[in-house]
């Protein structure tokens, strides 16, 4: 299966799904056996769930909706204004346990679960290769370590429901705690390290690999405090061979260079060059300045200028750090009315139709945060560890135009304390991902997101509370078992 097929080549029957919440009405049209009757059956399940992480409610829109908005980052005023009320109150932190948004994420993020447990139940039954079985195992595996991964880090405890959901009983489920989902989410990823292979071949690059799910468990053992099982995970990633940087920043983003050299898994959009292509990325266009504010080339289209970049942003690259210019474009023709003309530049589609053809992929883990996330590691159980500030060197120096193995006056200045190592863990980590939805986790995991939006803009008030979201109003009517997180 090519690239394009692992997007777009999965029956109706599978994809369709009640519209209704998912503790209602069970999505049970997945669930009957008959979907299940050869490794084709198999494969079109799993495909539903990458399918479904493509959506504008995860990954094509909400999760920088997220990860960014309501971060230092960016921020909408200022003469750059939105009607969208749901992404203002997520700028604001205004957003409520009936915004739509908040409900959304969950929402979809429980109905691709349900998905992952339906093939969990149906697949190890069915008479199908086994290499291929393990394979589709892994992938249901990975993908709900994934979805519990994000719910937990922005809700905090939440239902673990590890069955498929096939009828209307047993549907009010009490909330886990935040240590058993993050139990069960390094279970799945583990799952899933032990039973994917290393690589595809090429009719199956952009699918989840071993070396994804280590990456995810760097991850999760890095927020867990596991410091030591993260840097063993990373180690492993590093030593591996099958991963490197890029020699520069900017071929990172070059669509030509998608699910090669530095990349570990991505999100999968393909642009289709006509209008209606509901598998293309919405990032190109919907970053992309509007014609108000940039004139728009002939034949080409004004995006929405979401994300606006903060000038806070804008202003913490260093004199030569390559990755400003790659990461944000600085319109200084934009209207007077605009103090802060700073938009996000680093999804660029050329080819696209229009705001929703991009063929830019997601990250979801590349080398350098292996890299960064292993200095990280490393500095924590050993401040002053040589090896985490040469992981931590390596990302910076091609940041600069520095081979990674060359020592450079760019380098992190030795001797810091424990608490400087992890500022400069977080600036290097807010500039090297910048609006690739890691900004809001990294502030959560270290404490820091009060007290950088007060940086910010002191007029937006951040609260204890906003740590987490509010569990929906609606999940909260239709379960009585299910608590709202304190201060909603």
């Amino acid at each position: 299966m090519n690239l394009k097929s692992l997007i777009i080549v999965i029956p109706a029957m599978v994809l369709a799904v009640s519209c209704a919440k998912l503790e209602q009405i069970p999505d049970g049209i997945n669930t009957t056996e008959n979907l299940f009757r050869n490794e084709r059956d198999a494969e079109a399940a799993v495909n539903a769930m990458y399918s479904s992480l493509g959506s504008h409610d995860i990954y094509n829109q909400f999760n920088e909706t997220v990860q960014s908005q309501g971060t230092d980052d960016a921020e909408w005023g200022f003469g750059r204004n939105t009607g969208n009320a749901d992404k203002l109150s997520m700028d604001k932190f205004t957003f409520t346990a009936a915004s739509e948004v908040i409900y959304r994420y969950w929402e979809v993020h429980y109905r691709n679960i349900n998905r992952t447990n339906i093939a969990l139940k149906y697949v190890p039954g069915m008479d199908i290769n086994e290499e291929k079985k393990k394979q589709f195992l892994g992938e249901a595996h990975f993908i709900r370590g994934l979805m519990y991964f994000n719910l937990v880090r922005l809700y905090g405890g939440v239902p673990l429901v590890l069955t498929a959901t096939e009828t209307l009983d047993g549907l009010e489920i009490a909330r886990s705690s935040a240590d058993a989902a993050f139990e069960q989410v390094i279970t799945d990823f583990q799952f899933a390290k032990d039973n994917l292979p290393e690589i595809y071949e090429s009719r199956d690059i952009g699918r989840a690999t071993k070396g994804a799910a280590r990456a995810m468990l760097v991850k999760a053992y890095l927020y867990n405090k596991q410091f030591q099982e993260a840097a063993d995970e990373a180690r492993g990633l590093m030593e591996s061979g099958l991963y490197s940087l890029w020699p520069t920043y900017g071929e990172v983003f070059e669509i030509s260079n998608k699910n090669k050299t530095e990349s570990i898994f991505e999100i999968q959009y393909m642009s289709m060059g006509t209008a209606g292509n509901s598998n293309g990325s919405s990032y190109a266009g919907f970053f992309k300045p509007s014609a108000l504010v940039m004139p728009v080339p002939p034949g080409g289209f004004g995006g929405y200028g979401d994300n606006p970049v903060t000038r806070s942003h804008y202003e913490a690259y260093s004199p030569g750090d390559q990755r400003r210019d790659v990461n944000v474009l600085y319109v200084p023709t934009a209207p007077a009315s605009i103090r802060d003309p700073f938009y996000v530049n680093k999804y660029q589609d050329p080819d696209a139709f229009d705001v929703n053809d991009g063929g830019n992929n997601y990250f979801i883990a590349r080398y350098a945060d292996i890299l960064l996330m292993y200095a990280e590691a490393l500095h924590e159980m050993s401040p002053g560890n040589a090896a985490a500030y040469d992981a931590f060197n390596q990302v910076r120096r091609r940041a600069f135009g520095v081979p990674p193995t060359v020592p450079s006056p760019h380098d992190l200045t030795t001797g810091l304390t424990q608490t400087q190592f992890r500022d400069s863990i977080l600036l290097e980590r807010r500039l090297e991902f910048a609006f690739e939805g890691q900004r809001r986790y990294d502030l959560l995991r270290m404490g820091k997101l009060k007290e950088m939006m007060n940086v910010q803009d002191p007029t937006v008030l951040v609260e204890d509370h906003h740590v987490l979201l509010p569990i929906p109003q609606d999940e909260l009517i239709i379960n009585p078992l299910l608590t709202q997180n304190t201060g909603y």
